[in-house]
């Protein structure tokens, strides 16, 4: 069934099981041009800090950024420099893409409109059958990168449409599975193959999105449990080229070695990987959601280059969810959060959008919003997050 998206409503969890298990660089190309900053959204031309890769001095007007290349960070496009102010930071383009082109902004909504898919895929490796739903973008005939987006533990898969629309509003596939996750007879390793189920399935002689996905370009996603699982799936499958991980947690409780693996010992893997986390449940009374020895921490330590962890001042397990106030029981196990939903959901976004945008559209400039000067001012300088790479 294809539905058009009218607007974004994350259906409410319907949880009654009690969970005790936590939610369980390139170098730059020198083609800068001198003298020409980052176009600044409400200031217009470019900074007077601005500088190319040659050196000299930008082109008068409100305060911008670079636009030649800068080393590893921006491959061949320009980078928006730290001073630029409000929307100036990237305006209407902030950061200048490959030969001058102009990047969209990945914390503001994308340039595609979307529809939407829902199917019931098959995994006969493991004997499951679960809903998926797809969003991707509706008139523009592709190929796109193909994205899962893996739920958590505890977790439905309908918490993570808005953040799944907001990455395919980019000129994404992203499937977002409903595969099993319950509280008994937990088994990562079946659910990995089900994520690799959805990705067979999508490709598929019958799969009404095939067409639009180019099998070359495949990433993974997920948030808790489904940041490891998209981890052991990247590890089995080496069509994933690209995985960036939302508060994972590499917990094994209740499960043997054999069906919950620790996803850490798969790390490195040879692609790119990035974290965000936080570390308000690194610790609790009773049972952390997040905790200290399995959190995200731990698959950037075990990651290679290149790689990133962004640590956010504040948030907790669940303010990665489209609408926490809703979640339930699970969301009452994990300590109140101390910063705003919509600024980590807003911070989220971006970096999904970033990421994948530069990993599988290889699009250099958007290093920028990861662990460049406009992140660094966005979200260090301000004090929301950290950044540290590898």
């Amino acid at each position: 069934m294809v539905s058009k998206l009218r607007h974004l409503l994350p259906v409410p969890s319907l949880l009654a099981v009690l969970m005790i298990a936590a939610c369980g660089s390139s170098d730059g190309d020198s083609a800068g041009q001198a003298g020409v900053g980052a176009t600044g959204g409400s200031g217009g031309a470019a900074g007077t800090g601005g500088t190319s890769a040659g050196g000299q001095a930008g082109s008068a007007g409100a305060t911008g950024g670079t636009a030649g290349a800068t080393g590893g960070m921006a491959g061949s496009a320009g980078v928006a420099g730290a001073s630029g102010g409000g929307a100036g930071q990237a305006g209407a383009g902030g950061t200048s893409g490959s030969g001058g082109a102009t990047l969209n902004d990945p914390a503001q909504p994308g340039p595609f409109t979307l529809t939407s898919v829902d199917a019931t895929v098959d995994v006969p490796a493991v004997g499951t059958s679960f809903a998926t739903r797809c969003f991707l973008p509706d008139t523009e005939p592709g190929p796109f990168p193909l994205i899962t987006f893996a739920h958590g533990f505890q977790l439905p898969a309908s918490q993570y449409y808005v953040s799944a629309q907001h990455l395919a509003g980019f000129g994404f596939v992203v499937c977002v599975p409903e595969y099993p996750a319950g509280l008994f007879n937990p088994n990562h390793a079946n659910n990995a193959k089900e994520l690799l189920g959805v990705i067979d399935w999508a490709l598929g002689a019958s799969s009404p999105i095939a067409a639009k996905i180019d099998p070359q370009r495949i990433g993974a996603t997920g948030h808790s449990l489904g940041g490891k699982l998209s981890i052991i799936a990247a590890s089995q499958d080496n069509r994933i080229k690209a995985v960036f991980g939302i508060d994972p947690i590499d917990s094994s409780k209740n499960c043997n070695p054999t069906d919950c693996p620790d996803a850490t010992d798969l790390l490195p893997l040879p692609i790119p990987t990035g974290f965000v986390g936080e570390t308000i449940d690194a610790q609790a009374s009773f049972q952390a959601c997040a905790p200290a020895d399995s959190n995200f921490e731990t698959f950037f330590a075990g990651a290679s280059s290149p790689t990133f962890k962004v640590h956010i001042d504040g948030a907790n397990h669940m303010s990665f969810l489209d609408d926490p106030a809703s979640c339930g029981l699970p969301c009452s196990f994990c300590n109140a959060p101390t910063r705003d939903h919509d600024e980590v959901v807003s911070l989220l976004h971006a970096y999904l959008a970033a990421f994948f945008l530069r990993h599988l559209d290889g699009e250099a400039g958007y290093d920028d919003y990861l662990t460049g000067a406009t992140a660094q001012q966005r979200y260090v300088q301000t004090g929301v997050a950290t950044i540290e790479l590898k």
